[in-house]
């Protein structure tokens, strides 16, 4: 085993007799070797033990958590115990020991409690900055079986904070009084100074959580061109990485993954509209194991040869290095070949290869020569980089030109690059590079039309610039940062088009949170979902999404709404869960995920922290208050004077009065509420109109709550009680204002960004489509629906009438009522029909005006 030492020398004479580094009691003042110290310790860390997760709450528990009246009926509402922590802060220098010595025989809980204080000593003694954060981390994450713990953390963060500097204590400082962790109370002033600290210090995460807070006004007034100036210095960083990297630019991290898409969405299969989005890979699904993946994955390999498709899904995963399997550019390589070998054999066995305008115009006609060509340009790619063998841009111009004389656009746009820039022994040629360039875009391929936008950016001419600016946005919309990167320039410059503020700030934002190589929370987060270890992982989901991550937004309200992670671990201050989940549904509703906006709609109808939810937004004064005390005011006269004869009468009218303003308070809290619900549940509407069935439903039941309430308030003469939906011009009710902030986050921006570009460019509005002509020609006027309506009232009536009199006849004939006959079937099934053909007429006049509001635009 390893041992800490104090001695260069020591250390040296330990390396030799296979110790590492022991630590004795010597002078303090004695060098150290803090450096190969820390790393030691380090290692020592690594051997711990990683602690399992286990929810200890019973059944009963996770059911019930929505209820907390029922949990504490059931006497369920315990908190679970906390795992001990004994090991004290020691931040003083005069307090601190010398460093301990850690040996083999030392069970694991010594062996914890050394090393904290040598990473104590060296961060505080030494002034190694890097081992008190280690620490610091340790407690906050609950890292290495050590019990989590954000007070005992913050506390070294902020020395941290105040003796170094460090931005990233700093950082950390902000996110604790942004969401409130631990026994901290959210203080969103706090949260923004110490982001501010840490982000003058080049702190990325500090830096983009800025860019998201002044986007959306959380914690500050909104400001756009401050939003675009922290944005857009991570935007060009993340680029540069990109570009940086080998021939065609670094691969983009893997995409963040979602922890409900498994399930089929936050509402399930079939009821989410978010299905597509990232899930994780190493699952492979409910109904399969990650090894039996992988034998899936080296059956096809060695016995589906004749399967080119195959092959080539199976080289993709061991060259992207997806789980289960990891990275490995020599077999995928191999793999590769052999799906090439399908190419037609004049064309694989040529290395002198001609491609004519008629080649670059065609495309694969089956889906072996397709996935053939796939595998020769990803063959190319691998010798022009040199993975998985030595790099040879000759041997890579051969394999891309296999593959572009069948016409693959990834091929075609590789050698326009290399004409471009005179890469395998092709001249240098700028003209035969556009024209591949346009071959590529013509096919859609966006590295190509980022190229070729790139070159007609740099003429003089207006008619080649908007060209490149149409270039740009078709390839945006397929994720190529590049090209989303020049077409947030374009938008805040206002060169080509006039300067929009919030849809340059948005891409930007697009382009840190896609290219995001220096964030590991997200990779962390999936390990410990893997691990279902749902506490940690919601932690590090609430960090990101205080950056702005919806992915990471929507996951947080979601493990937290499902039960899977219990939030007393990470608050000690009573905090209402729901209260929580639906700062971050709203969150992530404001950046256009419809399912959220229908959770946000539902946690205003049931009352799901609601009580307990604060605004975020920026006010000057507290308007409640201030009424209050003008009330107070105005009521103030002779007989509010202790002693005077009309006091108690005046007591019983101050209560009353106290009374009437409470009430009046809750039946406006109501009010507010009802009309949230309505107006996320609209929100959701206009995103996706297949919601409408679900959402007409709730919508049926808030209108009858509002009647009952309305109702009552006329009964009680309390007509300004009433709750009324206003409709507003563009056919939205109670729509939020980006401007005046409503709510912490207002409006969406991709809203204002809709609507501000098409108040720009209106002339450019698309055609109806068919769906559209179809819901069009179902339009009725009035007229012929009230003819419609009264056809039908007087059928039923007739029919049922007669009916009726025939049943009475036969009554006293017989002496009973007559049977069942097909007559009464056929009534039956109309009136079924009459009733279903109403309510889908109703649903249909909802879609139709969404979609005529939708046209106006």
């Amino acid at each position: 085993m390893k041992f800490l030492s104090i001695s260069k020398l020591f250390i040296l004479f330990a390396g030799t007799l296979n110790f590492s580094y022991g630590l004795t009691e010597s002078s303090n003042d004695q060098q150290i070797d803090s450096d190969s110290i820390y790393k030691s310790t380090l290692e020592i860390l690594l051997s711990f033990p990683n602690t399992t997760y286990t929810d200890t709450r019973s059944f009963l528990q996770k059911k019930l958590q929505r209820y907390p009246g029922a949990l504490s009926y059931l006497q369920l509402d315990k908190k679970n115990k906390k795992q001990d922590d004994t090991i004290e802060i020691i931040l003083n220098r005069n307090k601190l020991e010398s460093l301990p010595v850690i040996e083999e025989k030392d069970s694991i809980k010594d062996k914890r409690i050394k090393v904290h204080r040598t990473l104590e000593y060296l961060g505080i003694k030494q002034k190694q900055s890097q081992a008190l954060l280690k620490l610091a981390d340790i407690y906050f994450y609950g890292y290495y079986g050590y019990p989590q713990n954000i007070d005992k953390a913050l506390q070294y963060y902020k020395f941290l904070a105040e003796e170094f500097g460090s931005p990233q204590a700093q950082q950390k400082i902000g996110f604790i009084y942004s969401i409130g962790l631990g026994s901290t109370q959210r203080d969103q002033a706090k949260a923004l100074l110490y982001l501010s600290f840490a982000a003058m210090n080049n702190d990325i995460p500090a830096q983009i959580s800025l860019g998201y807070r002044y986007l959306f006004g959380i914690g500050t007034e909104r400001n756009c061109d401050e939003s675009i100036w922290y944005y857009r210095k991570i935007a060009d960083e993340m680029v540069k990485i990109q570009q940086s990297g080998p021939p065609l630019g670094r691969l983009l991290p893997p995409p963040k993954i979602s922890v409900y898409e498994e399930d089929g969405g936050i509402f399930g299969k079939g009821a989410s509209n978010a299905i597509g989005r990232p899930i994780d890979e190493a699952k492979g699904g409910s109904d399969i194991s990650a090894s039996e993946l992988l034998t899936l994955y080296q059956y096809i390999e060695e016995n589906e040869k004749f399967n080119p498709s195959k092959q080539v899904l199976i080289a993709l995963n061991y060259y992207q290095g997806n789980p289960p399997v990891k990275k490995d550019f020599k077999r995928a390589l191999k793999i590769f070949k052999v799906a090439a070998r399908h190419l037609p054999e004049d064309i694989l066995k040529s290395d002198n290869i001609k491609i004519t305008d008629k080649d670059l115009e065609s495309f694969q006609t089956t889906n072996n020569i397709k996935s053939a060509s796939k595998a020769a340009a990803f063959i190319g790619q691998m010798y022009w980089r040199g993975e998985g063998v030595e790099a040879n841009d000759i041997e890579a111009r051969k394999w891309y030109q296999r593959s572009a004389k069948l016409g693959y656009s990834a091929a075609i746009n590789a050698l326009g690059v290399m004409y471009q820039y005179g890469y395998g022994q092709l001249k240098q040629d700028e003209d035969m590079a556009i024209k591949y360039y346009i071959a590529a875009s013509n096919k859609g391929n966006p590295d190509a039309q980022t190229n070729l936008g790139n070159i007609l950016l740099e003429s003089t001419h207006v008619e080649n610039k908007v060209s490149a600016f149409n270039l740009f946005q078709q390839a945006s919309k397929a994720g190529n940062i590049v090209a989303s990167f020049k077409l947030a320039n374009i938008y805040q410059s206002g060169e080509i088009i006039p300067e929009q503020c919030v849809f340059a700030a948005s891409l930007y934002k697009t382009i840190a949170e896609r290219a995001s190589y220096y964030d590991h929370l997200f990779e962390e987060a999936k390990l410990d979902l893997r691990q279902n270890n749902y506490n940690a992982a919601l932690l590090k989901y609430l960090i990101l999404s205080e950056q702005g991550y919806e992915m990471a937004q929507s996951n947080a309200a979601y493990l937290i709404d499902e039960g899977l992670a219990s939030t007393d671990s990470l608050f000690y201050n009573n905090q209402n869960p729901y209260a929580l989940a639906l700062i971050y549904w709203k969150r992530s509703a404001n950046q256009m995920n419809p399912d959220s906006r229908v959770k946000v709609g539902d946690y205003y109808f049931y009352g799901l922290g609601t009580d307990d939810f604060q605004e975020e937004e920026v006010t000057d004064s507290d308007e409640s208050s201030s009424e209050d005390n003008v009330d107070d005011d105005t009521d103030v006269d002779d007989d509010d004077i202790v002693g005077y004869p009309g006091e108690e009468n005046k007591e019983e009218e101050e209560d009353e009065d106290i009374r009437s303003k409470e009430n009046n308070k809750k039946e406006k809290e109501k009010e507010k509420k009802s009309k949230e619900t309505k107006r996320y549940y609209d929100r959701s509407l206009e995103l996706n109109a297949y919601a409408a069935f679900p959402i007409k439903i709730a919508l049926a039941k808030l209108n009858f709550k509002v009647q009952i309430h309305n109702l009552k308030c006329r009964l009680a003469h309390r007509e300004d009680d009433y709750i009324i939906f206003k409709e507003d011009k563009e056919g939205t009710d109670n729509k939020i204002n980006f401007d005046e902030g409503d709510d912490e986050t207002s409006k969406s921006i991709n809203e204002r960004i809709k609507l501000s570009f098409n108040g720009q460019h209106g002339q450019n509005e698309r055609e109806l489509s068919i769906k559209d002509r179809i819901m069009k020609s179902f339009e009725l006027n009035d007229d012929s629906k009230r003819i419609l309506a009264s056809f039908i009232l007087k059928f039923l009536i007739g029919y049922g009438l007669g009916y009726v009199t025939y049943a009475i006849f036969h009554y006293f004939q017989h002496g009973r009522l007559p049977e069942v006959r097909f007559s009464v079937l056929v009534v039956y099934i109309f009136i079924f029909s009459a009733v279903i053909g109403t309510v889908l007429s109703s649903f249909q006049e909802e879609i139709q005006m969404r979609l005529r509001a939708a046209r106006a635009h």
